[in-house]
This record gives C-alpha cells, sequence and structure tokens, in this order.
C-alpha cells in the first residue's frame, strides 16, 4: 500500500514545531527488549493505554508495531520515539499546536509533505498526520534524518524543536544548543524506560 525509499537530507531544512534539547553527557537509549513471553508490541500498547489518547484498540496496537519497524528501520531507539511523542503531544494523536504542527508527533503539514513525498507515500493533506502510524513513520524518519546531519542526539532533538534552519542560526551566532526540550525529553525517557520495565 505505501511504499517506502530513503529520503535525501535536503528535508531536514523543514522545520517541524518541537523543539527536542538533548542532555550531551546521557548515554544513547536502549532499544525495548522482549522480556520472557511478553512482545515489546505489548509493552508500547500498555505504556499508550495509560494515557487519552483518542485511538481505538485495534489502532494502539497498530501505532505500537509502526513504532517498533520505524525505530528499527531508521535505527532510532523506539523508547526515544515514544520519549518525543509524551513531549509533543501527551500521546494525544489529534493534537493541534498553535502553529499548526498535528499529530502524535507533532508534524507540520509542509514538513509531512515533504517527508512524504521523499519517501513515496500516500499524501492527500495535512489530515493525514492523523493516521497514527503515518505520522510516527514521518516523524520518526524526520528524526534520523537530522540525527545523520548534526551527528548527536542533542543537536538532532533540538532541531526537532526548533526547526533546523532557526538551530543553525543559533549555533552560527555563537550560541549553546537549547538545552529544556532535550532535558523534558530525556526526562520523559526515563519515565517510558520505566514503563516498559513493569
Amino acid at each position: 500500500m505505501r511504499r517506502h525509499k530513503f529520503m535525501s537530507l535536503a528535508l531536514v531544512s523543514f522545520a517541524i514545531s518541537c523543539s527536542v534539547p538533548e542532555r550531551p553527557a546521557a548515554p544513547a537509549p536502549r532499544p525495548i527488549a522482549a522480556r520472557g513471553p511478553r512482545n515489546p508490541a505489548d509493552d508500547i500498547v500498555g505504556l499508550l493505554s495509560s494515557y487519552m489518547t483518542g485511538l481505538a484498540p485495534f489502532e494502539l496496537r497498530r501505532t505500537a508495531r509502526a513504532i517498533l519497524v520505524e525505530s528499527a528501520r531508521n535505527h532510532v531507539d523506539a523508547r526515544l520515539v515514544l520519549a518525543v511523542m509524551h513531549t509533543e503531544s501527551g500521546f494525544y494523536n489529534f493534537s493541534r499546536s498553535p502553529v499548526g504542527a498535528l499529530g502524535l508527533m507533532q508534524i507540520m503539514p509542509a514538513t509531512g509533505e515533504m517527508l512524504a513525498r521523499e519517501a513515496g507515500l500516500d499524501w492527500s493533506g495535512p489530515d493525514d498526520l492523523f493516521i497514527p502510524d503515518l505520522n510516527v513513520r514521518l516523524g520518526t524518519r524526520y528524526l534520523a534524518l537530522l540525527h545523520a546531519r548534526y551527528g548527536t542526539w542533542q543537536k538532532a532533538l533540538a532541531a526537532y524543536n526548533w526547526g533546523p534552519a532557526a538551530l543553525d542560526r543559533r549555533l552560527a551566532d555563537g550560541n549553546q544548543v537549547p538545552e529544556l526540550y532535550v532535558h523534558t525529553v530525556y526526562s520523559r525517557l526515563a519515565t517510558v524506560s520505566r514503563s516498559a520495565k513493569n
């Protein structure tokens, strides 16, 4: 139904409304691993089910699978994806920011359209960002592109929040990477990690 292909790094010039400041000395997040008979998707469904997501049970499971598949495909830890999602939308699928970012990972429509086009995915307009598995696919890919561009999660998360152009201007002016969003994401990463262990 939807085909995936690698996207050019030119996409990172498009902004997403989320700014993710990252802790410079923080270790890389560990992947969610199955424990005994449990499936990692069950952990994610359990976590999402404890929030008002606006998603039906079958959509929760599909979203959990999308998080696992897209995090593996893009080499982004699933827990980091969940932490960004928690920071951006509080896991509410129909979240809208004041600047127009939409969905679980709060993607700006112009960014979503470009990401979808480069990935060879169907795009019929901004409301597509309320399709949870598509939102996860685009947001996770965008995180991966930003990490490839900046080389650290701290900068990648800050660019996700500020937008790459704004972050580049800030760095060119000799300012440090903004930290508030990064610290928030890493705090939520710890919460997600604890939830996955229960």
